[in-house]
């Protein structure tokens, strides 16, 4: 019996496969002999779901959440551009009675006005992932990746690939997200201060899905200024950077460094040369903590930030990563 608590089980988990008819007929045993007892639920939207990006999160929940009596729902959209199906999975389970959100919001604007209206119905919010600018306070708090370090990280990355010459293409920046948007400031700051023959001649606006990314890149590539490296800030660009470098054959011609661990495996075999890595399972651990004060009497702290790093192939292969990429939330 999983935790004593069938309500563990998603009820409309839009990660993964529903429950079987099996499982009715032993709920229904659970609950007459007196093994299910009432748990708070804490719901868990991340921006989508099924990614290295985003599932090490529900493994540092869930971490948190075990033997303090509390259910966890996992639910996010199937995209990250679908930012209304996002606020409707809040809404919904504002609805059902969850006593406390931890979300990572898919925009910043148009998901700050439901929040906010959570608030005011006196749940907890712990916002992960980007920086709404509601105020933080005893209902409210953050959990952020550090934006400016990953920009440095990435930066300094490009200036040693490159010997300090050459240039370099920008791709997904964010006008949907602050925390993206800081992560392009940073990199370009450093760039300029401490790479001034590392010229950016290229920048393109972030694109929701992998094939649009794709396009940007393969006619950034036919016809657009030579570059030697292609700075990717989101999963989506570095992925559809990747496979538009292989159509052109043009590994390992150019260098590929990406944001946000939703591709890995190439970087064994240099495909990719780096990969700058949010650490969501830690993030996800201080939010649950955070949670649990909030519910409580409110946060001795209201902004947390962790710092990302950079995965090459020197290190893709250490503890150190494989921790921050743990899977394994049912097995406590």
């Amino acid at each position: 019996m999983d935790r004593g608590r069938a309500d563990v089980l998603p009820r409309e988990h839009g990660c993964g496969l529903p429950p079987g008819l099996f499982l009715a007929p032993i709920l229904c045993l659970l609950m007459l002999s007196g093994c299910h007892k009432a748990t708070p639920t804490i719901a868990v939207i991340p921006r989508t779901c099924g990614t290295m990006l985003w599932e090490p999160e529900h493994t540092g929940v869930e971490r948190e959440a075990w033997g303090r009596n509390i259910s966890i729902y996992w639910n996010a959209p199937m995209r990250e551009d679908d930012i209304q199906g996002q606020i409707d999975i809040l809404s919904r389970e504002v609805g059902r009675g969850v006593q406390g959100v931890i979300i990572s919001p898919d925009a910043t604007l148009p998901l700050r006005a439901p929040i906010y209206s959570v608030l005011e119905g006196g749940i907890p919010v712990v916002v992960l992932g980007t920086d709404l600018d509601l105020p933080a306070g005893k209902k409210l708090a953050y959990v952020l990746n550090d934006e400016t370090a990953g920009g440095r990280l990435c930066a300094r990355r490009v200036g040693a690939v490159l010997k300090g010459r050459g240039n370099v293409a920008i791709l997904g920046i964010s006008n949907q997200l602050t925390s993206t948007a800081e992560r392009a400031r940073s990199l370009e700051q450093t760039l300029a201060q401490e790479f001034p023959q590392i010229h950016v001649v290229f920048r393109s606006l972030a694109l929701p899905t992998v094939s649009q990314e794709q396009q940007v890149t393969e006619k950034l590539l036919a016809k657009g200024p030579k570059v030697d490296a292609i700075l990717a800030l989101t999963q989506s660009s570095t992925r559809g950077a990747y496979y538009a470098l292989i159509e052109f054959d043009r590994i390992p011609a150019t260098h590929l460094i990406g944001f946000d661990q939703d591709l890995l495996v190439p970087i064994h075999t240099g495909g990719i040369d780096s990969v700058i890595m949010q650490n969501t399972y830690r993030m996800g651990r201080e939010a649950m903590n955070l949670m649990e004060q909030e519910r409580h009497g409110g946060a001795a702290k209201t902004y947390v930030v962790v710092e990302p790093k950079l995965v090459t192939r020197e290190n893709i292969d250490s503890d150190a990563v494989r921790k921050m990429l743990d899977l394994s939330w049912f097995n406590q």
